[in-house]
């Protein structure tokens, strides 16, 4: 029989568990033994479950921190408020730079889906319906059949967790609704990823055209609806210089930052 793609989003691996990591991790080397008794896990969880998906997000590099483990921790230090901002913007995009980044498609899948609907009950038929979706949605991108698409209910409960780390929040009594609001650092980290998206994908300082699907795009990252985007646009532009917004030069409306800001940086 086939292996098959892990789509799985790991809900051993919660906001505490990175917290953790990010506190424990210096530059040197991080023993197995040492993760397991800070998590709480069993060696053979932490080996085989956690630290993999660490892996693969880029937040451990073998048993030290990765790039992006090292960009959280600074992060963490000056404004931990916007850890689970910075690991939710993570999740959605790195599939953009990342294709074998299963994971993080079915992350986005599942965000995509909420914020069509707007508002969605998380009750276990409708989780059970994430699942489906995300199943047919990976095995219509990756040209398989859906049998070979490992992903649960346990999946769509380690997006939540995610999802229920956010401020402003977008899951109450266990339902989920746009919010009317997001960080400047989460829009600036969205755009910032458009400039890798691989349809879109060009050299910081070149315009993007700010049309309905970009639009679309930023609101699907953000979480937010479209009035909500344009005043967090409106804020972001009056208080980082790297965001420029205009509508000259015969692009129609358009936005570009002149410098990276990378997931996790300020």
């Amino acid at each position: 029989m086939p292996k098959k793609l892990p789509f799985h989003i790991q809900h051993n691996t919660t906001p505490t568990v990175v917290k953790q990591i990010l506190h424990l991790a210096s530059d040197r080397q991080i023993s197995l033994e040492t993760l397991s008794k800070v998590l709480g896990y069993s060696k053979g969880t932490t080996e085989k479950v956690v630290v993999p998906f660490l892996r693969q997000m880029g937040i451990l590099d073998g048993w030290r921190l990765g790039e992006f483990g090292r960009q959280l921790r600074q992060l963490m230090q000056s404004r931990p408020d916007l850890l689970e901002e910075a690991m939710h913007v993570h999740l959605y995009t790195l599939h953009w730079r990342q294709p074998d980044a299963y994971f993080s498609f079915a992350y986005a899948t599942i965000c995509d889906w909420l914020w069509e609907r707007g508002v969605w009950k998380l009750d276990g038929r409708n989780k059970a319906e994430l699942v489906g979706i995300v199943t047919r949605k990976a095995a219509e991108k990756f040209g398989v059949d859906a049998s070979q698409i490992a992903f649960s209910i346990n999946s769509v409960n380690g997006a939540l967790k995610w999802l229920k780390a956010l401020n402003p929040p977008v899951v109450r009594n266990d339902a989920f609704s746009l919010r009317s609001a997001c960080p400047v650092q989460t829009l600036l980290w969205s755009v910032d990823a458009l400039y890798h998206h691989p349809q879109w994908h060009r050299d910081y300082g070149i315009r993007i055209a700010l049309d309905e699907e970009r639009r679309t795009q930023l609101c699907k990252i953000c979480l937010v609806d479209f009035d909500s985007l344009e005043k967090v646009l409106e804020f972001a532009l009056k208080t980082d210089r790297r965001l420029n917004i205009g509508t000259e030069g015969g692009f129609g409306r358009w936005l570009s930052l002149t410098a990276p800001i990378p997931v996790g940086m300020l």
